[in-house]
């Protein structure tokens, strides 16, 4: 990862040619390897199992439900009947794994892998949430989640900012008419809270509520795009969402007062309103907050460029950046949810409020207008601009990024793959989108992160030409940092476009081979039992801090994804401690696993180990829900074994051989008492005729698909 960050460091440094909005970013083709606009087929990997007809019995189980982060594994094994580790998994602090018990249950998974990312840190954000207010502990848990660790143990954040900010939502409610915080407890023991709107449809007053992750995301999380969370001396020492709501300076709008009589949210109509309209009791709460942000930066940029909204505000000066800024906090700080929405290569930015869907929001620059619900902001020749987009991009405030150009301009698709030279799906590959821009050459148009299979898609305008360069730990492509290879021409509206990309080297991987046990008797069984799996691919992005918002500080963002595998490796013990070691170890059997039962079966007396690894992936983190159980086969049982009579009177004592007639012809296999198979038959056979040392030995006789498995005694 620190190798993606410190090429990415290069990236983001702005040119200094001209003052834009959006950080600008220069490459240089090196020429065409034009995406195909037909799919080809994926790799993929498969392995032959063959059937298991023996009698089991059940005699131990072991669950494992948690994260199973990136470069981690544990190890179990059969002691004595029962299941017991040989690796434990990394495990919590007390404190840490009681404050996950206080989580609501969707977000338990991400709790534990965010305590696991924090290591030494997790008992002081673990009593963070233990000490929170009780009907603030599921927005303090989400933050910690959500926030990344790089920026909850930089020195210079406070963690009581996680506090803070989530008891001015409640704070906030109580002063709003359209918006009200609920809080619901589900009968599993889950809980969570989101925010209901009153909403004007078509004449009727009607209370629409929020999904909750909606909330979480776009209400209360405190990072807007990418400014530093912070209530420091530098932001007048108070978080934005109370500075921006209780604070004015004079001659100026405050915030909490105007939207004290707002009783609706919107109507859902698109509205244009001029600059300069007074404030009204009638006006809807997108109308005030917009109107708030107009007053408040009446004027064109000048200076500094801050991205802190309280300076934002304080200053009084801005471009659609600033105004952006200040609009989606503003909003938020309301109740509302709101996220940044970038378009880099035409440098312009403005905000998207959430009711039903995500609506374009914007205040122009200048004292202008208001613009609600109306998609014409990105000025696409499509709706009477002047510009031909190339792509437009929604910001979530955990930094990661998700193109929206069809709701502003005709657009196509463009899925892209990244693997290794194996042909194996790199996760975590950021993969950059670039395009022409408005003050000339090649720029950052998108941004996206691989997820666990390798994949991530785009959606951009039309008639544009598109290039891209591809960034992993382990490889990129190409490999200059300030290269960049055309991959579509003059892209057509409606079209799919398809591009492999095949880095030259190799993902971490497991130093394992596989090999095949003698056919024998079977003994005992580990059966794994994988639920679907789920878990989070990461990426990263830029929040700026400090003063002049000089200072560069790299977070990590998770994306959830219902797919994603885990390998199930079952080792003898000498296998293990290679494993341990790091040295080349090989697998009885081996299963790059997303869902499904898996099974292997001890044919001797050895030690195995079952590996459960996540070991070979760069930054993907399942969540983890498996059983193991342990199956003893009814021969090694010394008691009585129950009778599935296939055929009648097989004596049980022979001298010097085993000899005896069949009711009926069948495949017969004996076996030592060890477990070593000393004989099968190749068809049905019905007579047994079978010289044999003296000794305890088991025949099992199969016929019509049912087992029968008896005990014999060779003397001399």
């Amino acid at each position: 990862m620190n190798m993606l960050f410190a090429v990415l460091i290069y990236l983001i440094v702005p040119s200094g040619d001209f003052n834009s909005t959006t950080r600008y970013e220069k490459f240089i083709s090196i020429g065409k390897e034009l995406a195909s606009q037909y799919l080809s087929v994926l790799p993929a990997r498969h392995y032959e199992r063959h059937p298991d007809s023996v009698f089991w019995v059940l005699v131990d189980s072991f669950d494992f439900s948690d994260p199973l982060l990136n470069s981690a594994g544990f190890a179990i094994h059969n002691s004595d009947w029962h299941i017991v580790h040989s690796i434990l998994p990394d495990t919590l602090t007390n404190l840490a794994q009681a404050a996950v018990s206080t989580a609501p249950l969707r977000l338990r998974n991400s709790l534990v892998a965010a305590f696991h990312r924090l290591d030494t840190l997790q008992d002081s954000y673990a009593q963070l949430i233990l000490d929170a207010p009780s009907n603030c502990v599921d927005e303090v848990v989400f933050q910690i989640c959500h926030i990344g660790s790089e920026i909850l143990s930089y020195p210079g954040f406070d963690p009581d900012l996680l506090i803070v900010n989530a008891e001015l939502l409640y704070e906030i409610d109580d002063s709003l008419q359209y918006a009200d915080i609920i809080e619901h407890s589900l009968p599993n023991g889950d809980y969570y809270s989101t925010v209901s709107h009153r909403i004007l449809i078509s004449g009727d007053s009607v209370w629409v509520e929020l999904p909750w992750e909606i909330y979480y995301n776009y209400i209360v999380h405190p990072i807007i795009t990418d400014e530093f969370p912070d209530m420091s001396s530098y932001v007048y020492s108070k978080f934005w969402r109370e500075y921006l709501f209780y604070e004015a300076d004079s001659g100026y709008p405050n915030l909490g007062e105007k939207i004290s009589d707002a009783k609706i949210l919107w109507n859902r109509e698109k509205t244009v309103l001029p600059a300069g309209r007074p404030f009204t009791q009638d006006d809807c709460a997108l109308d005030v907050i917009a109107n708030w942000a107009t007053y408040t930066v009446p004027v064109l940029a000048q200076g500094n460029r801050p991205i802190q909204p309280n300076i934002i505000a304080h200053e009084h000066d801005g471009n659609c950046g600033e105004l952006q800024d200040l609009l989606t906090a503003g909003a938020r700080a309301c109740l509302v949810p709101c996220v940044g929405v970038t378009a880099p290569c035409e440098d312009h930015v403005w905000s998207e409020f959430y009711d039903d869907g995500f609506y374009p929001y914007q205040v122009d620059r200048g004292f202008g207008s208001t613009h609600i619900a109306d998609t014409s902001i990105a000025y696409d020749e499509q709706y009477g601009g002047s510009k031909r987009v190339s792509a437009i991009f929604d910001w979530r405030s955990d930094g990661y990024w998700w193109t929206v150009t069809g709701k502003y301009s005709n657009s196509c698709s463009l899925y892209v793959y990244v693997y290794d030279l194996m042909g194996r799906p790199i996760d975590g590959a950021s993969v950059t989108i670039c395009s022409e821009a408005i003050y000339g050459g090649i720029s950052t148009a998108t941004r996206a992160y691989t997820d666990p299979e390798g994949e991530c898609c785009f959606e951009l305008g039309d008639l544009r030409n598109f290039y891209a360069r591809v960034l992993t730990p382990i490889g990129s492509y190409p490999t200059n940092p300030e290269e960049v290879v055309q991959i579509i021409e003059y892209s057509q509206s409606g079209a799919n476009y398809y591009k492999f990309f095949y880095i030259a080297d190799y993902l971490p991987s497991l130093m394992c081979s596989d090999t095949t046990s003698l056919d024998s008797l079977s003994l005992w069984k580990f059966e794994v039992v994988l639920n679907p799996l789920k878990g989070q691919s990461s990426g990263n992005c830029i929040t700026r801090y400090g003063p002049g918002d000089s200072i560069r500080v790299y977070r990590s963002f998770f994306e959830e994804y219902a797919k994603g595998n885990i390998d199930l490796m079952f080792v003898d013990d000498a296998n293990l401690q290679k494993y341990i070691s790091g040295e080349q170890f090989k697998a009885f059997d081996c299963f790059v696993a997303a869902s499904d039962t898996f099974t292997f079966i001890a044919q001797d007396s050895a030690l195995y180990h079952l590996i459960v690894s996540n070991e070979d992936v760069l930054y993907y983190t399942p969540f983890c829900s498996l059983k193991v159980n342990l199956y003893r086969n009814t021969v090694g049982i010394e008691e009585d074994i129950e009778k599935r009579v296939v055929v009648q009177g097989l004596p049980t004592i022979f001298k010097e051989r085993l000899f005896f007639n069949l009711d009926e012809a069948s495949q017969i296999e004996i076996y030592e008492v060890s477990g070593r198979l000393v004989y099968a038959s190749e068809k049905k056979v019905a007579v047994i005729d079978k010289h044999l040392s003296a000794g305890v030995y088991f025949v099992r006789i199969t016929l019509n698909h049912e087992d029968e498995i008896r005990k014999c005694v060779i003397i001399k």
